[in-house]
């Protein structure tokens, strides 16, 4: 009831007009807020904005630039000092993540402020901020339709105990604006957007929240929805998911739900959740597959009060959830940032265990895909296993199940293509989905031996749709470490031609790295020493990878020289700390350029995509 008053205050035609009176607009600091700067420290503070940006070449090659000289008489070299920390008025919206040259902008007009006053027919103006020309000018590769309805996840109506939220450092924490303000400018977003090319306006938020709870969140799913025909995917607590909420979501078909559901007992849900009425989401599993909905369902598993309540709630929300056909379930091993606690709250090693050991187990017994997150703790000590196009569940009614293909299978071939790892599996399976063929096959070692099965690309029924998933219907443990990034790392070292090289790795990578570069041919015989740094920025439990950030990989880099007395000849690190941006930043904003600044070892990104799964 709340949702559609909300909703009848937005006049039709207002959801429906374009946002042409919405102008981006940014903060610039008043000119007695900034500090105290000289001509020559402005051309500084410039060129340090410029490193962030760009990386100068001489003949093609990178160049390290470490301190100016100004053209002028008698000017003495100047070295370049670290960058100034001091946070500016773009912040607190994540300018110097998503969009750099914003803040560059910013901070050229604010250092200019400090020096000079503006006037207008002869009268000084007061100067607080600028907007954006023409948004058009600013297009750049976002993540389609997902990326613009995150836009309206800014609140949430919720308290989990184990809320991610509160555990982001306060940059990435959610802030929310008047609803209406959101709702323009997601509107001018939505007619920017360039759906067949992924181009739109940058974003600009930190962590979503519940999108659903927005108050205009029809109105934008309907706008959005006459921009596009592509699947919305919403990930959502579940909290309003009554009937009549989804009759209305199902007019905005292809649309798939990832629903936190949690625990399928009320009393559990209401303690984790702080959810005031857990039948609700409980019960959307069934009208979801009544309105034919695809959705999956996510459960992160709390040890508390203790592991055994949590072991025991969990295998029955799973049993639960399966009965009512999702498309997969989904056990998110719990973990926790310093901003979140403090202190330890439990061994996480144990736990994660312990959970593996029971979902392996719970597979056995449901019928729809059960996965864990992060995928690779599954495999990660056993490194042979890491790529293997093994099957650990296949969708309900998908063509790969009409099929007859089954949990555990080994995929050997892909129409008559001998298959030779995971990633390869995937990309044929997406081909064949995507190419309009009408059949294919699939050839499985399957308890000792081998068999043929032919796959009906049509023949399928709800919960499948070649829409809302993937790979016909086959799901893998994780999508597994491209085996190509080992070729990209040998491709960096040769171009530097270094021999003693630095490689920075994660908890969960490293093993298998570790193997596959003694069996490479271009690496055995260089000294490469595999490095996992600590997380000590996030902290807590937090170690995957990509959530390392600029600084964890300076402390790496010392603490190596310092352990072995000289520093290596190169650093390399996968570029997937820093894909956030497409900037080459981290979580905090920093560019990687500054690693290689504070160490003085050369540094190179090799190209991987993040590991989501």
């Amino acid at each position: 009831m709340r949702l559609r008053q909300r909703e009848e205050q937005a006049p039709r035609d207002e959801q429906r007009r374009s946002a042409d009176g919405f102008c981006f607009r940014f903060p610039l600091e008043s000119a007695c807020d900034l500090p105290a700067t000289g001509p020559d420290q402005v051309v500084e503070e410039h060129l340090h904005e410029l490193l962030g940006l760009l990386v100068p070449l001489s003949g093609g090659e990178p160049v390290r630039i470490d301190g100016f000289r100004l053209l002028r008489d008698g000017a003495a070299p100047q070295p370049l000092r670290p960058p100034s920390r001091r946070p500016h008025g773009g912040d607190e919206d994540l300018l110097g993540l998503y969009e750099p040259r914003i803040r560059y902008i910013q901070r050229v007009l604010q250092s200019l402020l400090g020096l000079v006053k503006l006037e207008f027919k002869g009268r000084p103006v007061q100067v607080d901020g600028f907007r954006l020309r023409d948004p058009g000018q600013w297009l750049v590769p976002v993540g389609g339709a997902g990326d613009i309805l995150a836009q309206a996840a800014t609140r949430c109506n919720l308290r989990c105990r184990f809320c991610y939220n509160r555990g982001a450092p306060p940059l990435l924490r959610p802030k929310a604006r008047h609803p209406n303000e959101e709702y323009l400018e997601i509107l001018e977003r939505i007619r920017r957007y360039v759906p067949h090319s992924r181009l739109g306006i940058f974003p600009n938020m930190g962590s979503p929240c519940e999108v659903l709870i927005h108050p205009h969140i029809l109105g934008i799913l309907d706008a959005l929805r006459e921009r596009t025909d592509e699947t919305f995917r919403i990930p959502t607590n579940g909290s309003i998911l009554t009937t009549s909420m989804i009759r209305k979501l199902k007019r905005f078909s292809p649309i798939c739900l990832d629903i936190s559901l949690n625990s399928a007992s009320p009393q559990r849900r209401m303690w984790l959740m702080g959810d005031p009425h857990p039948q609700v989401a409980i019960e959307s599993l069934v009208h979801l597959a009544e309105a034919e909905i695809p959705y999956s369902v996510v459960i992160v598993p709390w040890p508390f009060p203790s592991e055994e309540a949590m072991l025991e709630d969990l295998e029955q929300t799973v049993t639960y959830a399966a009965a009512h056909i999702p498309t997969l379930i989904q056990v998110s091993l719990p973990g926790y940032s310093r901003f979140f606690s403090k202190r330890t709250l439990f061994d996480h090693r144990s736990v994660w265990e312990r959970l593996r050991d029971v979902v392996l187990a719970l597979r056995e017994r449901v019928d729809c895909p059960l996965v864990l997150r992060p995928g690779l703790f599954e495999e990660h000590e056993s490194p042979q296993l890491v790529n293997e196009a093994r099957v650990v569940g296949v969708i309900p009614n998908s063509p790969a199940a009409q099929a007859g293909l089954r949990r555990g299978d080994l995929i050997l071939r892909i129409n008559g293509l001998r298959v030779l790892d995971r990633l390869q599996a995937r990309t044929l399976l997406t081909l064949i989905q995507e190419s309009g063929l009408s059949t294919a096959s699939i050839q499985v070692a399957r308890e000792g031996s081998e068999e043929e099965l032919s796959i009906d690309l049509s023949c399928y029924i709800y919960p499948y749709s070649p829409e809302t998933a993937t790979h016909l219907g086959v799901i893998f443990p994780s999508s597994g470490i491209p085996v190509g990034w080992l070729d990209r790392l040998a491709d960096a070292i040769e171009s530097r031609g270094a021999r003693e090289v630095l490689v920075l790795s994660s908890r969960l990578v490293a093993p298998f790295l570790g193997e596959a570069v003694r069996e490479h041919p271009r690496l055995g015989g260089l000294r490469l020493h595999i490095r996992i740094p600590e997380n000590r920025y996030l902290g807590g439990n937090i170690f995957m990878g990509d959530l390392l950030v600029v600084e964890d990989f300076i402390r790496s880099v010392k603490t190596f020289i310092r352990e072995k007395g000289v520093a290596p000849e190169m650093v390399v690190i996968p570029s997937s700390p820093f894909h956030l941006s497409g900037w080459g930043r981290d979580l905090t904003g920093r560019p990687y350029t500054e690693i290689e600044r504070e160490t003085g070892v050369p540094v190179a990104l090799v190209e991987c995509d993040p590991i989501f799964d």
